[in-house]
């Protein structure tokens, strides 16, 4: 009869396992969930919003993980068993779970410049290089702050060393995130690729070939970049239960390929097809209560760029001020003036227009958006000072993909007409259709922002999956790897 491990318990007056920087006995001695109950008390106070509650069950959770970490992996791993070596792997991922909703407690709380000290702690909860490569990962997850700082983020991220060297299935694309707009095409997609081959995670995999496609498309591989596309619709069609994130990435796939098909003028039934998927997801997942007010206006906006172009420009306008009653980004308000214009209500269009600045937005996506939107409305109305005013926005620096710089150019070009033969029907319909597809905003896709599911980045779904991600232990029996 093989002997049952032996719980190796801290002592009360130990400092606690959860990084708290408290005693173990004053701290999550008498919490500890145990197998059957692990994360169930963070889940529960998670959705009432009892955060203090939500912040004792976490710090639980990872001094429980901790204890059955040395009590059973340590020892078999000592033994030189090198399939039990395996559960120190997956002991990592699991730890790094539980230590990741503890950080979004702490951002719930206000209290993210307390964390770092906690990561510092939480250290030596297990011996290994990888587990290492995590606090540093969490370092820049911290880093971030509720304002998903990409500076401050990439500043902690970049301690890991060149990204060439990572070989972390979920470290990879966090940092190639961070890191993208710093590295050349070639390279982006060779690590894109990267992930796409090392990931087990379907909506890393899905999420990867959908930024492998747009990247293509904001450098005019029409070709590569539509194959990309319809490769996550397969990834995902071959899933029989799409969780919220892979839905999204499905319908965005959708709209891209219906733009695409609608601005290279190919068979109107396939641009039709793809944009009413497109809109019919977008909407079902608009259903969902479980969105943030954020992530309910982000996906206004989407339903709006496929109701544009659709030709429904009154629902899209309507989707559009839903979405920033919601959240009140300005740059919402730029797509209302543009689908004003094009409903031949000028004033009001310029009213909205004129209302805002470049000093309006946050990064450079939104601040071309706008570039391109003003010189739109800019020609519509023939005015020669609003024609150069477009002109000084068109030529002003921005970092933005190579496509972006094609559309600037051939509106520069339709200003330039427009300031000597002032308002014109011709010049309106050619700048309508310059930007006409959506491109301009699918920059937005490629990065992965938290809030938008209401728990952080599809944290609703590592909350509602993670007991079963990992085979949790028995307090009384040995694990096995779980295959």
């Amino acid at each position: 009869m093989s002997q049952k491990p032996e719980q190796i318990m801290p002592l009360p007056t130990d400092m606690c396992l959860c990084g708290s920087n408290d005693q173990f006995g004053k701290c999550c001695s008498g919490i500890l969930p145990g197998t059957k109950e692990i994360g169930r008390a963070f889940v529960s106070n998670w959705k009432v919003g009892n955060f203090n509650a939500v912040l004792k069950a976490a710090r639980a959770d990872v001094t429980q993980y901790t204890i059955w970490h040395k009590s059973h992996t340590v020892p078999m791993a000592h033994i030189g068993n090198p399939k039990l070596l395996r559960m120190w792997d997956i002991d990592v991922e699991a730890l790094f779970d539980y230590v990741e909703r503890l950080l979004d407690t702490y951002r719930e709380l206000n209290r993210l410049e307390e964390f770092p000290a906690v990561l510092e702690r939480l250290r030596q909860n297990i011996q290994s290089r990888r587990w290492q490569q995590k606090i540093v990962h969490l370092n820049a997850l911290c880093a971030l702050g509720r304002d998903w700082n990409e500076e401050l983020g990439y500043r902690e991220i970049i301690k890991l060393g060149p990204i060439e060297s990572i070989t972390d299935s979920r470290i990879l694309p966090f940092y190639l995130n961070l890191a993208g707009d710093r590295l050349g095409l070639s390279q982006r997609l060779k690590l894109i690729d990267k992930v796409i081959d090392i990931t087990q995670d379907e909506s890393t995999r899905i999420h990867q070939t959908l930024m492998r496609g747009v990247l293509l498309l904001m450098h005019n591989d029409l070709r590569g970049a539509k194959q990309s596309f319809e490769n996550v619709i397969r990834l995902c069609e071959e899933i029989s239960d799409l969780d919220q994130f892979q839905m999204l990435k499905l319908a965005q796939a959708h709209f891209v390929i219906g733009s695409i098909a609608l601005d290279s003028k190919e068979d109107s039934k396939v641009s039709e097809l793809h944009l009413l998927r497109a809109s019919e997801l977008f909407s079902k997942l608009l259903e969902d209560d479980n969105l943030t007010a954020s992530g309910r206006s982000s996906l206004h906006r989407e339903l709006a760029d496929t109701q544009r172009l659709q030709g429904h420009l009154s629902e899209a306008i309507e989707s559009l001020r839903s979405g920033y009653k919601l959240y009140a980004n300005p740059i919402l308000k730029v797509f209302e003036a543009e689908c004003l214009c094009e409903l031949e209500q000028l004033p009001e269009g310029l009213k909205i227009i004129d209302s805002l600045s470049m000093a309006s937005f946050s990064d450079d996506d939104e601040r071309a958006d706008y570039c391109l939107k003003f010189s739109l409305l800019a020609i519509a109305s023939g005015e020669r000072k609003r024609l150069l005013k477009a002109k000084q926005l068109l030529e002003m620096p921005l970092k933005r993909e190579p496509i972006f710089y094609q559309q600037a150019l051939r509106m520069t070009q339709l200003v330039l007409e427009a300031m000597q033969s002032g308002k014109s029907r011709s010049l309106t319909s050619r700048a309508r259709k310059a930007l006409q597809s959506g491109i301009s905003g699918f920059n937005s896709y490629v990065i992965l922002k938290p809030n938008f599911f209401g728990l952080g980045i599809d944290l609703n779904k590592i909350i509602d999956d993670s007991t079963g991600k990992y085979e949790l232990p028995d307090l009384n029996e040995p694990r096995e790897e779980k295959t």
